[in-house]
C-alpha cells in the first residue's frame, strides 16, 4: 500500500467541493455574459467564461490524475449548483445599470479568489504529493490571478454606471 504525506480522503473531498463550486460557479460566469450581452464587455465575459471553463476541466484532468473519481455528492449536486448559477440570484434581471450588477461582479471576483487559493494551497502540498504537478498549478495560479485583475478592471471602467443617479432622481437626494 502507498503511503501519502497527505490524507487522501481530505484532499479528495476538497477537490470535489471545489469542482462543484466551480459548477456553479461557471454558470454565475455565463449569467455574467448574458448580463454583459451586446456590450463593449461581451468579449471580455466571454473570454472569462471561456477560461474558466478550462480551469473546470484542468481541475477535472487534476483529480483524474490522483485517481479521485467524481463522487456521489458531486453527481446529486452539480445540477443544484448549475441551477443556482444560472437563476443568478445576485442580478436576476440581467440589469448592468443596477447596485446588483456591482454585487454579480463582487461575487464573481470572490469565486475567482476561492480558486487562487486552491490552486495555491495545492502549490504548498508539492513536497507532500508528488502527484501534483508544480508548472500546471504555477499556470493556473497565473490564469486566477489574470481574470481576477480582468475583472477588477471590468468593475473598476464601470463603476460609475452602476451608481450614477438615475434620470428620475434629479438633484432631490438626501441631505440638500
Amino acid at each position: 500500500m502507498e503511503h501519502h504525506a497527505i490524507d487522501q480522503e481530505k484532499l479528495h473531498r476538497y477537490l470535489s467541493q471545489h469542482l462543484l463550486g466551480s459548477e456553479s460557479g461557471l454558470n454565475h460566469f455565463e449569467a455574467a455574459k448574458d448580463t454583459w450581452a451586446g456590450t463593449a464587455h461581451e468579449e471580455r465575459f466571454t473570454s472569462l467564461y471561456k477560461q474558466v471553463e478550462a480551469d473546470q476541466k484542468d481541475l477535472e484532468s487534476l483529480m483524474d490524475r490522483l485517481g479521485f473519481p467524481r463522487g456521489p455528492l458531486a453527481q446529486v449536486a452539480a445540477p443544484v449548483a448549475k441551477l443556482a448559477g444560472l437563476v443568478n440570484p445576485f442580478n436576476p434581471f440581467r440589469q448592468r445599470k443596477i447596485s446588483a450588477a456591482q454585487v454579480q461582479l463582487d461575487v464573481l471576483t470572490g469565486l475567482l479568489n476561492a480558486k487562487l487559493r486552491m490552486w495555491q494551497t495545492l502549490l504548498l502540498m508539492l513536497d507532500a504529493e508528488p502527484r501534483l504537478d508544480r508548472a500546471l498549478l504555477e499556470d493556473l495560479e497565473q490564469r486566477a490571478l489574470s481574470q481576477i485583475s480582468q475583472l477588477v478592471l471590468l468593475s473598476d471602467e464601470t463603476w460609475d454606471d452602476r451608481f450614477a443617479p438615475s434620470p428620475t432622481e434629479g438633484n432631490s437626494g438626501a441631505g440638500q
